[in-house]
């Protein structure tokens, strides 16, 4: 599909770049579970009422982007989504960077278009990229996260974990996969563990 399609398709947009923004839902935390998208296409489980993560390799939920009404139908059927996860690489060149969040943020405002409940997932890289990492997202809500292939980086994941709050002020963090200890400073964690199910209460 053509960029000029997503970029004329009238999302509400903020921030130095204009990001399509998403707006503030009710979601549910209780029995919190997340599920694969790519469990979901491979039609690896029905429970309708999970949650579905993009915590995976970019190319097994590319489709999302490159044809957005595809799942649309697929994604509806369960309680919520969290945005996709299009990965921010601090390697990468500060454009790539942009346009995935770009992405994200599009796919989140254009699924909530759509009657979807979502759940925003937040990312970044290196100090450079807090200029717009952030924007487009709610204050005071349910965000989510993830240290998965972040073990051997804490220090510049914690840097940009406490600018999320500074930033957001969220009511909750969903974590999927370990949390970092320091990560319990801030607000109530609802850490899933990676790789399988989880219903686990937030931390206090």
């Amino acid at each position: 599909m053509k960029l000029e399609w997503y970029f004329n398709s009238g999302y509400p947009w903020g921030g130095r770049y204009d990001l399509p923004v998403i707006r503030r839902q009710q979601v549910s935390l209780d029995n919190l579970n997340l599920i694969r998208f790519s469990s979901i296409v491979k039609e690896e489980t029905k429970n309708l009422d999970a949650t579905v993560h993009f915590f995976e390799p970019d190319e097994r939920f590319d489709e999302v982007w490159n044809d957005p009404d595809a799942y649309l139908g697929e994604l509806g059927q369960y309680r919520q989504v969290l945005s996709p996860d299009f990965s921010l690489y601090s390697d990468r060149p500060l454009a790539e960077q942009i346009m995935n969040t770009f992405r994200s943020r599009w796919c989140g405002w254009y699924w909530q278009s759509n009657g979807l409940t979502v759940i925003p997932t937040v990312s970044w890289s290196t100090i450079r990229s807090f200029e717009f990492c952030f924007d487009g997202l709610p204050t005071g809500e349910v965000l989510a996260v993830s240290t998965v292939g972040n073990r051997d980086a804490e220090v510049p994941f914690m840097e940009g974990y406490r600018y999320m709050h500074k930033r957001l002020d969220p009511q909750a963090v969903i974590c999927y996969g370990e949390p970092f200890d320091a990560m319990t400073d801030f607000s109530p964690l609802i850490e899933v563990p990676y790789a399988r199910n989880a219903r686990v209460a937030p931390r206090k």
